[in-house]
């Protein structure tokens, strides 16, 4: 007989790993950070090792949490895979699955993910939708809190960074805000808080931010900066693309976090659907990937 820890405190153990925190990882396994945080004391108390060192800065892997890991996280792709393989046979029915998101985070940031997906959970058959009313298995949302009437994972906090086009890189910042637009984004027709959440991180006046052009989506802000139009401040999760490539350029080194970002959002009647299971775990791990990429 077999004798193993906890499956259910290797899974915990897994997801704060790939977090590096507990409160993050609770929210990706919709539980309590204090759940999280005693399923890892029985497990350590299991394995008669300590698996991560805590202090007033964090959590950080032990050199037995890091060989763990690898362990673990081998282990749990080969269950994954083979299972998938098993569940998903030619003749299987293919499911429908439909998700509303908005317009700039479809686009920028999913579609360009959706042949992962494909190989990830290849019975889905996808609808994406960018309007908000309707009925919907998962809901993507912008917003600072979860949900309590629905299942919410926080995906990603906004990272929010002063971008203009190629062209006014390496000039300086004041005399850019006091020449140029600054280009806003409307919801429910008020300005976000981007630009004086920004300047005031930037500890420059919020006067700069006064007027300029406001646009409905942040899609459009976005292109009126590559344009030249003006300057934007822009969560970076939605730029990656053009600030790999250079057509726009990050002005400042500032950068404001939060407090909106993206969640989902799964309904009651949906939750233990398999198919609505497989998506909401892809698009968690796409979401720690994404936001560990965006580290400058």
């Amino acid at each position: 007989m077999r004798r193993l820890p906890s499956l259910t405190a290797l899974r915990f153990f897994e997801e704060s790993a790939r977090h590096m925190s507990f409160n993050k990882s609770a929210a990706a396994l919709c539980v309590t950070p204090g759940a999280v945080s005693r399923q890892i004391r029985l497990l350590e108390d299991a394995l008669g090792a300590r698996l991560f060192d805590r202090d007033h800065k964090g959590i950080r892997l032990t050199a037995q949490g890091t060989e763990l890991l690898a362990c673990v996280s081998e282990a749990f792709d080969s269950i994954e895979r083979t299972t998938r393989k098993l569940s998903i046979s030619p003749k299987s029915e293919r499911k429908r699955l439909t998700v509303s998101a908005p317009p700039t985070f479809a686009s920028r940031w999913l579609s360009p993910r959706l042949g992962s997906l494909m190989d990830a959970v290849p019975d889905i058959d996808l609808s994406v939708r960018t309007d908000a009313t309707g009925e919907f298995q998962c809901t993507i949302r912008f917003g600072h809190e979860a949900r309590a009437d629905h299942r919410s994972a926080l995906l990603f906090i906004e990272r929010h960074v002063l971008v203009g086009a190629s062209k006014y890189a390496g000039q300086d910042v004041v005399a850019l805000l006091e020449r140029l637009p600054t280009l806003h984004v409307l919801h429910n027709d008020a300005r976000l808080t981007l630009w004086p959440n920004w300047l005031d991180a930037a500890s420059l006046s919020r006067g700069f931010a006064e007027n300029g052009i406001e646009f409905s989506t942040l899609d459009q802000a976005i292109r009126a900066a590559l344009a030249g139009t003006g300057l934007a401040v822009v969560d970076r999760n939605m730029i990656a693309d053009e600030l790999h490539d250079g057509t726009l350029a990050q002005l400042s080194p500032v950068e404001s976090t939060g407090p909106y970002g993206y969640w989902l959002d799964i309904g009651p009647s949906a939750a233990a659907q398999d198919h609505v299971q497989a998506f909401a775990e892809w698009l968690r791990g796409e979401g720690v990937t994404n936001a560990n990429a965006a580290q400058p």
